[in-house]
Order: structure tokens, then sequence, then C-alpha cells
């Protein structure tokens, strides 16, 4: 699809670093790469906010290199198992892993790890940055996120919050909106955020911090009531959403980032062909529309700026994680 002024200025708006790019030239590593399919690893299980939006992404993606991408879901362990998996396979482009910021800054909470996520991947690009989505059952007596908190701090150890697991982003972000509230809500971690969101739905767990990509249908089901998302602004998708700060918890922000990483060693032609790839479908494709309908902003950046927000996260995550006491329970 050729470029057009108007996509061009809705990338920018949206704060992308929209590239222009050729059709990439064939790698000298392996000059028919990619001839077979693709397969991405995830760490939740089907149904979670990142295979939401891992398989529109690799749709597209698959279409632009000629092969099928297969997406694998390795649940477990904040997505440690599917890191290990992926850290521990051929480095050839055909087995890769796509996360978010919890998966990639794993060693804030699980230091004695078999891989180091720093040494042990080489990152292929940047898909999301955006903000989470706070949740409660349709049916519960909580209109705003104003009144969660004040049935929180009237009811102490009587409400939980599901996530799907341990150190990932939805806990993080729990634990510091817990934390600057001043509130006792208990976490309960699940196997995935799919599961979590079932019992939320049911009403097991009185409320969810999560990707509004999981939530999205709930929503507009009218089973679940979104009362705010952590962002410092308003998701245009939602306009008639506030955000934590405007909704009763002023100064509070917690972001999300998603990108797709590969084994290190990988040859850089093949790193390139993929980043190519995935920075092409960010800018020609409908991919940026689907990824701003799940209340998240399309957000590209290259696989050497994912390295260098990497290493500012993962130390400003171990700091989080000391300072609020967060540990995997």
């Amino acid at each position: 699809m050729p470029n057009k002024p108007g996509r061009r200025r809705l990338l920018a708006g949206l704060g992308m670093l929209p590239l222009a790019r050729p059709a990439p030239a064939q790698t000298a590593a392996d000059p028919a790469y990619p001839s077979r399919p693709i397969r991405v690893v995830i760490g939740f299980p089907p149904g979670g906010g990142v295979d939401t939006l891992a398989r529109p992404t690799f749709q597209r993606l698959g279409d632009r290199l000629g092969v099928s991408i297969l997406i694998d879901n390795r649940a477990g362990n904040n997505g440690n198992i599917a890191m290990d998996h992926v850290a521990k396979s051929p480095a050839d482009g055909y087995t890769l892993f796509f996360g978010n910021v919890g998966n990639y800054t794993t060693h804030a909470l699980f230091p004695n790890l078999g891989f180091d996520t720093l040494r042990d991947f080489a990152f292929v690009g940047q898909v999301t940055m955006g903000p989470l989505a706070i949740a409660v059952p349709a049916d519960f007596p909580a209109r705003t996120l104003q009144d969660l908190m004040d049935m929180a701090r009237a009811r102490p150890g009587m409400l939980n919050m599901g996530s799907g697991g341990s150190g990932g982003v939805p806990h993080f972000a729990f634990e510091q909106f817990k934390r600057m509230a001043d509130l006792d809500i208990v976490h309960v971690p699940y196997r995935g955020s799919g599961p979590a969101f079932q019992d939320l739905v049911a009403g097991r767990v009185q409320m969810m911090i999560d990707g509004y990509s999981l939530m999205k249908g709930g929503h507009e089901a009218g089973r679940v009531r979104v009362l705010a998302l952590t962002s410092r602004r308003r998701h245009p998708s939602l306009p008639d959403v506030p955000t934590v700060d405007e909704a009763g918890l002023p100064g509070y922000e917690f972001t999300s980032w998603s990108a797709l990483a590969a084994p290190a060693g990988t040859p850089p032609a093949i790193l390139r062909r993929l980043e190519d790839g995935l920075g092409w479908v960010m800018e020609n494709s409908d991919l940026p529309r689907v990824i701003l309908g799940f209340a998240n902003f399309p957000r590209f950046a290259t696989g050497a700026e994912v390295r260098e927000r990497l290493v500012r996260d993962r130390e400003s995550w171990t700091r989080m994680a000391k300072e609020a006491g967060i540990v995997a329970d």
C-alpha cells in the first residue's frame, strides 16, 4: 500500500516512529529466509492481553514476509518458561518471543533464572506503548474508582484483585496502585490473564488491572465495567473513561510496552529482515488502528531502541520491587 500523507500524520500524532522502508533484500545468512513458518512464543495462555495483541500483529507480519507465523502459547512463571525455551532455541529466526515489559524485566522478581534478557536475546522491535485498564464485574456495586477505593478502605483485606501471575505488568501496576492509595486488597495470581478475567466476569474476584485488549469484549458486552485507565491522558478509543489520576488518585501513572525478540546470536541480516517487516507493517497496514481499538497506542521502535529502553526499565522495575516489597507469590 503506498504511503499517504494522512496516514503519516496519524502515526506521528500517536508518537510512533514512522519508517519509510523499501522491500527488504534477502539475507546473507540465509538467502531464502524465511522459507518456512515462523513460530512466535508467548508466555501466557490464549485470550490474554499479550496474546490478543500478538495475533493481528503477526498475521500482518507473516503476510509481509510471505510465510505463516504461528503463535505458540507456553504459559507459566511470568513468561519465564516461554523465554527460557526461546533463549535456548536455534538462533535461526524461526523461533521468536513476543512479550511485554514485565516479561523482559523479569529479573526484578526472579534474579536466579537460567537466562538473562539482555544477554540471551536480540531485539527486533517494539509494537505498543500504552495504559492498563482497571475493571470490576458489571454487577459490582462500585460505579467509579473512588467507590472502589472507598469500599476497600471500609473492608480491608476483603476484596481480591486477579492477575495473570506474580511479577507481571498487572501485578506491578496493582502494587503501585495499592501502595499509593493505602489500600488492603489481596492479590490473587492466576496462570494467565484469560482465566483471571473469567473469574472477574463471574464475580469471584472483584477487580483486575490489565490491558484493555483482554477486557474489550466483556466491556462492550456489558459483562465488566472499566473504571479507569492507568495512563496520564485519556485514550481516544475510550473518551468517557477517566485516568486513575482524574478518578481519585492524583499522580498515579503506569504504562506497558510490548516487543519482539529472537535468541542471541541470530544473524544480523535476519534480525534486519524481521525489523524491516515489522516497521513496514506498523506504517503501511491497518495494524495501528487495530491497536488503537484495544485502547493501546501503536509505537514502533527498532531493536536497538528496545534494548536501550530495557536497560532503563529493568533498573527501575528492580528498584520498584524492592521499595514496594513486591515478591513472587
